[in-house]
């Protein structure tokens, strides 16, 4: 796939790459004017870079710095804010499984083109998460890709600790000349010249308790990506019906018509126009509902009472029936295991 021009990344993540750039001793405004790209609105943590402009930059990054190891260099420099909301929900999930399917429903927001991109393999021998670069012609930066699943790597020694350990590390790309820093970096064995880009995990390791999980802060950030991206992207319907749907749940009493009518759309235009997403709004209602109550149940400061009024169930039974559906355990027991 061709990036268009209408793909954006967030500056906080290019942020990254200019920091990288200076500590070189080059100048990163001189290179980032090269490519066509403003280098004052890094100032800004809320500015978009056209996604274009920001491969090239990547390109001409290793030919300035001379460096092929020059995205593991961009990935020291990460920091939860570089990304968005996404950087604190992660922190604060449950587990790493948890913060992994967050990073895969919210990457949009820090690149517009790469949907799809982040994947996850899970199965009772190992947990794999992707970055699949295929879908981009011409092919992406290696560095890139190597920053990416740095970053990855970093996050979840931050949220884990010092513990955290990979089964291995494989790379698409040919062994670079600097492969002792990716070693040094992932602290584990790495593979070159292999069919994905992905970090092996042990699937017990990523379901394990997070000491700073928090469950009202991710739900918060949630709301925040969920937003942003709504606004982001106007085309994705599907998540604009989800940002409609947390603010109406806990007002009960509506329905699609509403959320139709709060989008601008009629009834029949917003079911047409989600199917050709492959959704409907029964589906993100379901899903809506499900993935707030598992956030609301995990907090002991809310009554199941209150957590059924926030989500829109007319009566709290109704709510613990559905959360037995959606988890195999009714909310009192999956609250008490979880505080165990």
């Amino acid at each position: 796939m061709q990036l268009q021009a209408h793909f954006t990344t967030l500056s906080s993540w290019v942020l990254l790459l200019a920091r990288a750039i200076d500590s070189y001793g080059e100048d990163s405004a001189e290179v980032f004017a090269g490519v066509g790209l403003d280098h004052a609105k890094l100032r800004d943590p809320l500015a978009r870079f056209p996604a274009q402009g920001v491969e090239r930059l990547w390109h001409v990054a290793v030919e300035a710095t001379g460096d092929p190891c020059f995205g593991l260099t961009v990935a020291s420099y990460w920091h939860p804010t570089t990304l968005h909301a996404l950087g604190y929900s992660w922190l604060a999930s449950e587990n790493l499984a948890e913060a992994f399917d967050c990073a895969v429903r919210y990457v949009r927001l820090v690149d517009t083109e790469v949907q799809g991109v982040l994947q996850i393999e899970a199965s009772d021998e190992i947990y794999k998460v992707i970055v699949d670069m295929s879908r981009f012609d011409p092919p992406s930066a290696d560095s890139s890709v190597d920053a990416t699943l740095a970053v990855l790597f970093a996050m979840c020694r931050s949220a884990y600790g010092a513990d955290f350990s990979l089964r291995h590390v494989s790379f698409e790309h040919e062994t670079p000349s600097c492969h002792e820093r990716f070693a040094e970096t992932f602290q584990s064995p790495v593979f070159y010249s292999q069919p994905e880009n992905a970090l092996w995990i042990d699937p017990l390791l990523v379901h394990e308790p997070l000491a700073s999980a928090n469950p009202e802060l991710v739900r918060i950030n949630d709301r925040i990506a969920t937003d942003y991206i709504a606004k982001l992207d106007r085309s994705d319907l599907g998540m604009r019906v989800r940002s409609r749907l947390i603010e109406y749940l806990p007002r009960g009493h509506f329905g699609e018509a509403e959320i139709a009518s709060s989008l601008n759309l009629s009834q029949r235009s917003l079911q047409r126009r989600l199917s050709e997403q492959g959704l409907s709004f029964t589906q993100l209602l379901e899903t809506t509902r499900r993935d707030l109550g598992l956030q609301y149940v995990r907090d002991p400061q809310h009554s199941f009472n209150e957590i059924a009024f926030l989500l829109g169930f007319t009566e709290p039974a109704n709510f613990s029936r559905a959360f037995k559906r959606w988890y195999g355990k009714t909310p009192s027991q999956f609250r008490e295991e979880s505080l165990s």
